[in-house]
């Protein structure tokens, strides 16, 4: 669901970078940037249960 809303966000923030102003274009991705990170580092460091 997380990465549902992450692609959503992204495409708000194309949007605004085609008809918005850049500031807000430049702080919407630096914020979907850091959830992106955020999102990286909580799936990287979950262990995986494998049983072969």
């Amino acid at each position: 669901m997380e990465f549902t809303a992450l692609f959503l966000a992204i495409t708000i923030a194309m949007l605004v970078a085609w008809h918005g102003p850049r500031p807000v274009a430049i702080g919407l991705f630096a914020v979907i940037l850091v959830a992106c990170v955020a999102t990286l580092l909580h799936h990287a460091t979950d262990r995986l249960t494998l049983s072969f």
